[in-house]
């Protein structure tokens, strides 16, 4: 009896176990279909077709929906069944049958929504995702405009690991603020990554990605229009800003805020020459790609400063519009005020 009532409790956590498989194989069948080799990437092919049922534009096209499930969701399920089964050969029964009927009813739930689950629903405006361990639908809903990066169904933990909470490549940057061997470091990291130029960066339309460079300059103004100008996209923007403090109310706010991504970059107290810049912009890429919210670009107390940014109480823009979803904009006039 005390060994089924354990197989009840641990259930959640082995089921979660066999999610986080599944994210790694989801992982390595977006790298085979980046294969030069033609079997490989036949051998993923299937999963191609969950990305045709809802493609880039986040369109859902019903007439593969069931090839989606003969594709996608039933793989899924063997995929996790065969974890299972790995777990039935080091642990006793009861965990494996415990583990067996959890996946089978979050298949059965699948099947009955026809693979319309809560990750793969139709939205007119995404949210920006929370920063922490856990992924939202908004979270998911990236994966299918940047397929290759946002691999994570439930938790972030594989993303973490292969660099896959963010998109770099084609989406268009947009740079203000004066010139400097940090700001130009990290703009030479970017184009290396594959991050493009936005045509005029004083067109908040045309920029996906709005970098601030001078770190003195209050984030309001900016953040602000870039979000006005952006309410309309059905993806959230993204700003990245560089801070000369980890206190920063305005910073710690947008952390939370669903009207934007929001990356703080805390510049070292020494103004870093060439080579530290370097190091620096690759410090921030390689965090930036594990979904992180705040980056410390100095070379040290990066734990320290983090804790006082965490610490720091968010103060709210005056008269921004405060909604708890992006769909909430288009219910507000242009220019209203704060919405609660």
């Amino acid at each position: 009896m005390g060994e089924i009532l354990l197989a009840i409790v641990l259930g959640p956590v082995l089921w979660l176990a066999g999610a986080l498989v599944f994210d790694a194989v989801h992982w390595v069948l977006h790298l085979l279909l980046r294969s030069r080799i033609a079997w490989l990437r036949g051998l993923a092919r299937p999963h191609a077709v969950h990305h045709e049922w809802i493609d880039r534009s986040l369109v859902t096209n019903w007439e593969l929906q069931s090839a989606n499930v003969r594709c996608h969701i039933v793989p899924e399920y063997l995929t996790q069944l065969a974890f299972t089964g790995l777990v039935a050969l080091v642990l006793p029964l009861p965990f494996a049958a415990m583990l067996g009927a959890l996946q089978t009813s979050v298949f059965a739930g699948m099947l009955y929504y026809r693979g319309r689950d809560v990750n793969h629903r139709p939205a007119a405006r995404i949210d920006a995702h929370p920063p922490g361990w856990l992924t939202p639908p908004s979270y998911h809903a990236l994966h299918h405009v940047w397929p290759d990066a946002y691999f994570s169904a439930y938790t972030k933990l594989v993303d973490r690991i292969v660099g896959g909470g963010a998109q770099i490549a084609q989406r268009r940057f947009g740079w203000l603020g004066p010139d400097s061997t940090l700001g130009a470091a990290l703009r030479s990291e970017v184009e290396r990554a594959g991050g493009l130029a936005a045509s005029d960066p004083e067109i908040p339309g045309s920029v996906d990605v709005l970098v601030l460079l001078d770190p003195a300059v209050p984030l309001d103004a900016p953040v602000e229009a870039f979000i006005r100008e952006t309410r309309d996209r059905q993806l959230p923007p993204e700003v990245w800003a560089l801070r000369a403090r980890a206190e920063d109310p305005l910073a710690r706010h947008y952390r939370t805020d669903v009207r934007v991504v929001f990356r703080t970059l805390l510049v070292p107290d020494v103004v870093p020459d060439s080579a530290s810049s370097r190091r620096a912009a690759c410090r921030a890429l390689f965090w930036i790609r594990r979904d992180a919210d705040f980056v410390s670009l100095g070379s040290s107390c990066s734990l320290a400063a983090l804790r006082r940014f965490r610490r720091t109480s968010p103060l709210a823009p005056a008269g921004a519009e405060l909604v708890r979803h992006r769909m909430q904009f288009a219910d507000l006039p242009s220019g209203s005020g704060r919405c609660d």
